[in-house]
């Protein structure tokens, strides 16, 4: 006799004529659920462009709604990829398991939205529910299976090797031949000079390609990646594309042994530079840094330097003190000052004019000259104090 099949638990063929058309919608929400929860998914070798977690999630949804008792051999195998993949890129199993843990979230709340606007009973809905538990079970299984046998093969490329090597880069002082052996096992070049990245994981953002050459340590607490030769021609514009406007601090340049150095100093970095500031380079904002390890004493100098400009409205004061920060930093020369505030260089002029009534000729004492740009910096990273007017404190947004 031939076994009864299992009545479907879908919605008629309209309904399903719509979840199906809905299908890319669907898997690219999920997919960026997925990132936005696990920030190495933020970050991509694939060079050809493939977004290989939508892809995935794309297969398993139309598979999931063609035959749900079980996932195609197709699917599986796609996932199987997914996982191989993510182990190649240097993402942790836990990494991939979280991520696909988001994205079936995403999905089943969508569907399940469909199916009370569709009006399933209470019987096939958890029919719907219980094959949707078991098929996503079974998927993950597969995805963790392709990781598994990625860290199996050869470590030529497999991302564990890469893992250990960046743990062995963070330890102090790593020996430079046990370095040496990690990167040939790893099949990484190993450079004279790195510097530490130290990225925020609380703010999620669009998805990045990552350079073949940047290590991932984005499964470490604090996530972090580790650039290679960072002075080389090219690759300042490298570092920008790479990290987009994510909220990020790139370590000073080091050699290879003292990359903890860099990420240490990086991670103060992101701690205590305000998040209107990154990315950034953390050498080219060490005045900001040793200001902010201290702000008593910064915002002291401020008051002791800047009390002139207090009596002037807020906006005045922040046109002159943003006029002053620049003619400091162009060597008193208006065209530039102009050029750097896009103004006129009359209209700076005139603004100097002001600032020396004010401040007397102490502004051109070469002995008083790093108090002021301590002040003028302190005034724009620090709080406003309780006792002054409450206008804001203002960054000025410095990209990597």
């Amino acid at each position: 006799m031939t076994p009864r099949a299992p009545s479907a638990p879908f919605p008629d063929a309209g309904p399903m004529r719509w979840l199906r058309r809905s299908i890319p919608a669907i898997a690219a929400e999920a997919a960026d659920t997925a990132r936005a929860r696990v920030i190495a998914c933020q970050w991509s070798r694939r060079p050809d462009g493939r977004d290989l977690l939508r892809e995935a999630i794309t297969a398993a949804i139309e598979g999931f709604l063609r035959a749900p008792d079980e996932p195609p051999p197709q699917v599986i195998r796609v996932f199987q990829l997914l996982g191989q993949a993510e182990a190649d890129d240097g993402r942790s199993p836990e990494d991939l398991r979280t991520a696909l843990s988001a994205a079936t979230g995403a999905v089943a709340e969508r569907l399940a939205e469909q199916a009370v606007r569709r009006d399933l009973t209470p019987r096939r809905g958890g029919t719907f529910v219980r094959l949707g538990l078991a098929y996503t079970d079974r998927l993950q299984q597969a995805a963790a299976a392709g990781h598994r046998a990625a860290e199996a093969r050869a470590t030529g490329h497999a991302g564990p090797a890469r893992r250990r090597l960046v743990e062995l880069l963070l330890r102090p002082r790593p020996e430079p031949h046990d370095l040496a052996d990690a990167a040939t096992a790893a099949d990484w070049p190993l450079p004279r000079t790195v510097a530490a990245i130290a990225v925020d994981p609380r703010t999620p953002g669009p998805r990045r390609i990552l350079p073949p050459d940047v290590l991932t340590g984005l499964h470490l607490d604090p996530p972090c990646l580790i650039f290679p030769d960072p002075s080389g021609p090219a690759r300042r514009a490298a570092t920008e594309a790479m990290l987009g406007g994510h909220p990020s601090v790139v370590g000073p340049t080091v050699e290879i042994t003292r990359a903890a150095a860099s990420l240490r100093l990086a991670h103060r970095g992101l701690e205590l530079l305000p998040p209107d500031m990154l990315p950034v380079h953390l050498s080219e904002h060490t005045p900001a840094l040793l200001l902010l390890q201290n702000p008593e004493l910064a915002r002291t100098i401020a008051d002791r330097k800047l009390a002139p400009l207090r009596r002037l409205r807020p906006s005045q004061r922040l046109r002159l003190t943003d006029t002053l920060l620049a003619y400091f930093e162009c060597g008193f020369n208006s065209s530039s000052t102009a050029a750097r505030l896009h103004t006129h260089p009359q209209t700076v002029r005139n603004r100097v004019r002001q600032l020396n009534d004010l401040l007397g000729p102490d502004l051109y004492n070469p002995a008083h000259a790093l108090d002021y740009l301590m002040a003028l910096h302190a005034q724009r990273l620090l709080p406003t104090d309780s006792t002054c007017d409450q206008t804001p404190a203002r960054t000025t947004r410095r990209t990597a």
